[in-house]
């Protein structure tokens, strides 16, 4: 018995177990107990009056929970539109606007000719659905608290100069602002694209490269232009794979799942550079280190998955910097910003480099 315990057969599974055990422990970091670290959510003050200035320094200066999971990073801006570009841009998750006629329509609910003042709370749903929903979620409850700050202080002010409060006013009073919600660069059926696309392109460039790796792996070359020959022949099956590789995992998902899948065009052809790019690197590595690279490279789409699908500003600097040198990473990005945000994917990554 005791020389069946000495192959190594019987010891090798619980080291494999124990590994694979550590190596998901790890990769799981990033979606554990995760906290986001200034968030960038914008402020717009299109009002001139003092009441949309105080609004704003209130809003801005408010301290959330100690026990919150997210911090915010205010950016002021004086228009909507200007907002929005920089929206298109990936730069901010979600704003509040404060319209023009925010303190004339605060100041008429004393009088008989009362208008209620509107708050906007605008969601960037492009940059994440789960994300956006907290920023909606901590948007509309600063924007409660802030409409029963007013309420008290305009009762305050309205019971100075009226003993008696009529019922109108006070109704008006007891609930100041319509708070109002849009979304923009919403993202349609497919709420993660780059998670949708990026494990069947990574898979698929694999198994294309290890292929193409073994298909002259054994061919003894007579001349060098044989041996010329047989990596054109390589390079144009890593283009025509490329290709069948982009188009084809964005049309059999729309197919399959029964989804519209925006900038079709567009998207594949850039899945399609994506995908050649990713041939080509693993070929070579497979090249240069051998088939041990295979399991490598599939250690790494796991790894890559919780990284990608997270947002930068919840990522700690390491994993910061690490998702940033992952091969897919730009991959990933890209799928994104033509999907939801109209767009190029060169745009895209050289904003989210700076």
């Amino acid at each position: 018995m005791l020389k069946f315990l000495k192959n190594k057969f019987v010891w090798l599974p619980i080291l494999v177990v124990l590994f694979i055990g550590a190596y998901f422990s790890i990769t799981a970091i990033p979606s554990t107990h995760m906290k986001v670290n200034d968030l960038p959510i914008a402020i717009v003050n299109e009002d001139k009056g003092q009441t949309g200035e105080n609004v704003t320094k209130q809003i801005t200066n408010a301290k959330r929970s100690s026990n919150s999971s997210m911090s915010i990073k205010w950016t002021v801006f004086n228009s909507e539109k200007e907002l929005l570009k920089e929206m298109n841009k990936e730069q901010y998750y979600g704003a509040i606007v404060i319209p023009k006629n925010f303190s004339s329509n605060l100041q008429s609910l004393m009088t008989p000719t009362a208008k209620k003042a509107e708050l906007k709370i605008i969601t960037n749903q492009g940059m994440g659905t789960a994300v956006t929903n907290q920023v909606t979620t901590a948007l509309t409850e600063m924007s409660n608290q802030l409409n029963q700050t007013l309420s008290k202080q305009l009762l305050k002010n309205v019971s100075k100069r009226m003993p008696t409060i009529p019922a109108e006013i006070s109704s008006n009073l007891a609930s100041p602002l319509i708070i109002k919600k849009e979304t923009v660069n919403k993202t349609g059926d497919l709420a993660n694209g780059g998670a949708h696309f990026f494990q069947s392109v990574w898979l698929g460039c694999l198994g294309t490269s290890m292929l193409l790796g073994f298909a002259f792996s054994k061919t003894k070359f007579k001349s060098l232009k044989e041996k010329l020959g047989a990596l054109t022949v390589q390079l144009i099956s890593a283009v025509v794979s490329s290709f069948v590789i982009g188009y084809g995992v964005i049309y059999l998902q729309s197919t399959i799942l029964n989804v519209t899948i925006p900038n079709f065009n567009l998207l594949g052809l850039f899945l399609s550079l994506c995908a050649f790019s990713f041939i080509i690197f693993i070929n070579g590595v497979e090249s240069w280190v051998g088939l041990v690279s295979i399991p490598v490279f599939m250690l790494l789409l796991f790894f890559a998955a919780p990284l990608l699908t997270a947002i930068p500003e919840s990522l700690n600097s390491f994993y910061s910097t690490l998702s940033d040198w992952l091969p897919m990473s730009y991959m990933y990005r890209g799928v994104k910003s033509i999907m939801y945000f109209n767009n190029t994917p060169s745009y895209s990554v050289m904003i989210k480099s700076i």
